[in-house]
């Protein structure tokens, strides 16, 4: 049975998501506010509401843990979770820096503790096909690839305080890392950033990847000031293809050299998007295992570290 920690909208989507999902039974909600737990249990259904974090890890019919709440707490929920011998599935990103990362992972591994990252786009079935972009002849020699993601979100708490992990990079910066890692990986040579800041929190910020062996640019914009077009685009010197949103991917079409679309691929229908990586999760604790495939330890502390590297150029 899995328990969810905060009880925000997040928390809502997930549970209906949960309820499509086989072998995941969402049974209980813990807030810092029992009152707080108390309405979201009864507005979706949960048998059991908690006032406590550590209520809810006391209860014995919980096995997985959901933890969606602001960056800055990721880390010590997570190895609460896990010092209490729950496996435990962390909203994106997975902390705060490499280093709260390292410290989660090693205790999920020393526990033999199933530990994820629920960036859900790793695990939908469009990933793989953005994935195969980088040797589709139609494309040729990839040379350069660009992702935007942008909503207007600012006067959210949680986004313009830089202490709660606020910022264009932190909240919605690790999809446009995402896509360009699914084409160009993280092999890159030089790194430059810039960011409009405000109260030390990027609002906009924008970053290019040189990956000087593979002869690519890769370039992203972020922005919790305004909405954006979402795409992400990959140039090959016979073609190019367009992503459209990179937050939820929708279509990949190919277009040849004269900009004519030639192949289009549509995602399949979804009931949220979030089936996917909870169908993961699922899978990999009830087959014992401590990751998931589609976003394993390694590649977590990867992204991490760049997020970690861009983090302090911002700063």
């Amino acid at each position: 049975m899995t328990g969810i920690i905060g009880a925000g909208r997040m928390s809502g989507k997930i549970i209906k998501t949960m309820e499509q999902v086989k072998g995941i039974v969402p049974a209980a909600i813990a807030s810092r506010s029992k009152e707080r737990a108390e309405d979201f249990a009864r507005k979706y259904k949960l048998p059991k509401a908690y006032g406590s974090y550590m209520d809810l890890l006391n209860d014995p019919d919980i096995d997985m843990v959901y933890i969606a709440t602001p960056p800055s707490e990721h880390a010590a929920q997570m190895k609460m979770c896990l010092g209490m011998g729950k496996a435990v599935f962390c909203e994106k990103p997975f902390t705060m820096n490499l280093n709260e990362a390292k410290e989660v992972l090693c205790l999920a591994e020393e526990r033999g503790l199933f530990a994820g990252e629920a960036i859900w786009t790793r695990y939908m079935p469009l990933y793989k096909e953005i994935q195969a972009l980088k040797n589709l002849k139609e494309l040729g020699k990839i040379t350069a690839v660009y992702a935007n993601l942008g909503y207007p979100v600012w006067e959210k708490e949680r986004i313009h305080t830089k202490e709660l992990g606020g910022g264009a990079l932190m909240d919605v910066g690790v999809y446009p890392l995402t896509f360009i890692d699914a084409v160009a990986g993280m092999d890159y040579t030089e790194c430059k950033v810039i960011a409009h800041k405000v109260q030390g929190a990027d609002q906009v910020s924008g970053i290019m990847l040189y990956y000087g062996r593979q002869g690519i640019i890769a370039t992203i914009l972020n922005s919790v000031t305004g909405p954006s077009d979402r795409q992400g685009i990959v140039y090959g010197t016979e073609g190019y293809a367009i992503v459209n949103n990179i937050n939820n991917f929708e279509n990949i079409k190919i277009y040849n050299k004269k900009h004519k679309c030639i192949k289009e691929t549509v995602a399949p229908l979804q009931f949220s998007g979030y089936e996917y990586e909870l169908e993961a999760a699922a899978a990999a604790i009830l087959a014992g295992q401590t990751e998931c495939v589609q976003m394993p330890h390694k590649k977590i502390l990867e992204i991490m570290g760049v997020m970690d590297l861009i983090y302090h150029k911002i700063i």
